[in-house]
């Protein structure tokens, strides 16, 4: 069986919240670590994303919690704009989001996947990378994210 992903190095799982500042909050008090900064999202003209194939100016709140082996992410949409966040947390209430892969050959590996059923459903850049969220729902129950850093 060959693998669909080329890698199988799992650099972060998400979590999508309402109440980005809440969340953060209580999960660095369960923690027991300093509560880490929420930051927003670059723009559009930045991140150059896409959902569902138009371009997309929604931004989110993120939170990070770094451990020795992987990343825990929270994510809460800013605003009502229409987003692969905002159409999950809509559908799916608050809770796991996605598990990333790193990635390095992100065209190739989103076409193989889209050929196998699994569409590309939201794409951007960020500084040093790029991301792209595939649509695994309905086989995996949630979604994957592909990042492939520079």
């Amino acid at each position: 069986m060959q693998p669909k992903l080329f890698t199988d190095r799992v650099m972060q799982f998400a979590i999508l919240c309402r109440d980005i500042r809440k969340t953060t909050e209580a999960w660095a008090k369960f923690l027991g670590v300093e509560t880490p900064p929420i930051v927003t999202t670059d723009v559009w003209e930045n991140t150059q994303a896409e959902y569902r194939g138009e371009p997309c100016r929604a931004r989110i709140y993120q939170s990070f919690f770094n451990f020795e082996n992987i990343q825990y992410e929270l994510i809460s949409p800013m605003d009502d704009t229409p987003s692969v966040w905002l159409e999950y947390l809509e559908k799916n209430g608050e809770g796991l989001h996605h598990i990333a892969f790193g990635c390095k050959n992100m065209k190739e590996t989103t076409e193989r996947l889209a050929g196998e059923g699994f569409p590309t459903v939201a794409r951007g850049e960020y500084k040093g990378g790029r991301y792209a969220y595939v649509d695994s729902t309905d086989q995996l129950t949630l979604m994957l994210e592909l990042l492939e850093n520079d």
